[in-house]
């Protein structure tokens, strides 16, 4: 009897031994799908963040090349165009591709941000009137500059804007804007007065017709056609002049002014700019208190069209 016993003693461990060894492979098992699953949660929360946050910064500063390369070949445009300003028949075109989206992390993070890019959704406009020996006249048409903006939506990093108008490339950020790339506007000192040449792009639509935008995380193009250069004053018989300029983002325009006037060693008390107002930015040049005569005013202007497509 007791040899018996012993004989199922002997036979259940075998038995107790495997349920102990499934137990502790569960137990491991566990324990690494915890230790997987609590690695996992501290890259997500900790780590993705900031990679997504530096993709999408490096995405915006692909956009800021593109912008770049948008004003750099409209300024080829123009210098083409003046060249060969007495053909009527003059076209030039070119293309500029656009990064809409980023800030894709392979594998971790793969959904990209996306961004809007608008051609004319923008308003700008510049305005010129001249005074000869007192008699303000508006000798020059205003120019309705058009824009080409781009707006990002972000995930992670700060949303920007980026907008071309009247030939230079501003910078939005929450409030604040910047002049990145200056338009073409030169004030320079004679012995005996100032000469002032001023360029404006106008980007060409239809009157009344909708902008053209386009939403995408994908690739864009944009098609430049350069239609026309035109010089719309050069006179030596002007005394001094108002530039208005109405848009968006009248601190970035005040400043480039403001700098402008510095840069060029032109006294406070020679030129009037005050602050902006209802996003009007004027420029009275030369003021009534300067000392010196307006020797020469030239404007010109290039007209610019441009469209949107789908594709890089």
């Amino acid at each position: 009897m007791t040899e018996k016993i012993s004989k199922n003693s002997q036979a259940s461990k075998p038995f107790s031994l495997r349920s102990e060894s499934a137990s502790s492979t569960v137990v491991g098992a566990v324990l690494l799908l915890a230790i997987i699953v609590s690695v996992f949660s501290v890259v997500r929360i900790g780590y993705i963040p900031e990679w997504k946050n530096d993709a999408e910064y490096s995405h915006m500063n692909d956009v800021w090349e593109d912008m770049a390369d948008l004003k750099s070949k409209i300024d080829l445009m123009t210098i083409a165009l003046a060249s060969d300003s007495d053909s009527p028949n003059t076209e030039i075109t070119m293309s500029v591709p656009f990064h809409m989206g980023g800030g894709d992390v392979p594998l971790i993070g793969t959904i990209k941000s996306s961004g809007t890019l608008s051609v004319n959704k923008d308003e700008c406009e510049i305005i010129i009137n001249t005074n000869s020996e007192g008699n303000w006249t508006e000798k020059i048409d205003p120019i309705t500059c058009g824009a080409v903006s781009y707006t990002s939506q972000n995930r992670y990093y700060v949303d920007q804007d980026f907008t071309y108008e009247g030939g230079a490339l501003i910078l939005s950020q929450g409030e604040r804007s910047s002049m990145m790339l200056y338009p073409s506007m030169r004030f320079s000192r004679p012995a005996n007065g100032y000469d002032v040449s001023i360029h404006v792009v106008e980007i060409d639509k239809y009157k009344f017709a909708p902008s053209d935008t386009i939403s995408s995380n994908t690739g864009c193009s944009l098609r430049l056609t350069g239609e026309e250069f035109e010089t719309l004053c050069d006179s030596d018989n002007v005394t001094s002049f108002n530039l208005t300029v109405n848009t968006d983002h009248p601190e970035a325009w005040y400043l480039y002014l403001k700098e402008t006037m510095e840069d060029a060693k032109i006294k406070d008390y020679d030129y009037t700019l005050p602050p902006p107002t209802n996003n009007t930015v004027i420029l009275t040049f030369p003021s009534e208190s300067s000392s010196k005569d307006l020797n020469r005013l030239y404007v010109s202007k290039t007209i610019v069209k441009v469209e949107p497509g789908i594709g890089i």
